[in-house]
């Protein structure tokens, strides 16, 4: 995604200062330097982070000695708690994203709790990677949720304005497959939506490693 970025801003990717937002039903933010992840919010497990489909993200540790002691809930059953039946099912009791907003635009207030909460630890990732980059020119959009969900991305950048992060309305809603700005063309940052081939950089990095 970084490459491909750097080709749609005509720019080398060596300058570059992008923070990467991978949302789907697993979701992640990367803060890339010149071409480089320097930091990722995915742990030692791709539970650590975002708020995804059914896994927490980011929570207190010590919420799980909690539900140990008070109700009783073993190493499976925690596990299984936070991976599989936390996120937006345990939110909005709905794991897909296309159910929770058109809950919320129903107003059901679960899931709009759900789209809020999701949102918010997206611009929580953004404020912090901001700092750890010390610039930014782009944040880009990619995956499932953040190809398709012009409310998502909304809700995520709308707040943002501060930090130079401005949304064109029209670009946003656009449903074009390809790589494309959706923020004004004169603001800075840029905003982008970047199509995922994760197969494909698999594959490229694979072969990468049997050659060196």
């Amino acid at each position: 995604v970084a490459q491909q970025t750097a080709l749609f801003l005509g720019r080398p990717e060596s300058e570059l200062k992008l923070i990467i937002l991978h949302l789907g039903n697993g979701a992640s933010a990367c803060a890339v330097r010149g071409g480089v992840s320097i930091e990722t919010s995915m742990g030692l497990t791709p539970l650590e982070g975002l708020v995804m489909g059914t896994r927490s993200g980011d929570i207190d540790p010590a919420i799980l000695v909690h539900l140990h002691d008070v109700a009783g809930l073993g190493f499976d059953d925690l596990d299984t708690l936070v991976n599989r039946r936390s996120g937006l099912l345990g939110l909005a009791g709905r794991a897909d994203m296309r159910d929770v907003t058109e809950a919320a635009a129903r107003g059901d207030e679960r899931a709009e709790l759900a789209l809020g909460v999701f949102a918010h630890r997206i611009r929580h990732y953004i404020g912090g990677y901001l700092a750890a980059l010390g610039g930014l020119d782009a944040v880009v959009f990619t995956a499932g949720i953040g190809e398709n969900s012009a409310v998502v991305r909304e809700r995520v950048i709308s707040p943002l304005a501060h930090l130079g992060l401005r949304l064109d309305a029209r670009a946003n809603v656009d449903e074009s497959r390809l790589a494309r700005r959706i923020s004004p063309v004169d603001s800075a940052p840029a905003v982008l939506v970047v199509p995922t081939n994760e197969e494909l950089a698999i594959a490229q990095a694979a072969y990468a490693a049997r050659v060196t």
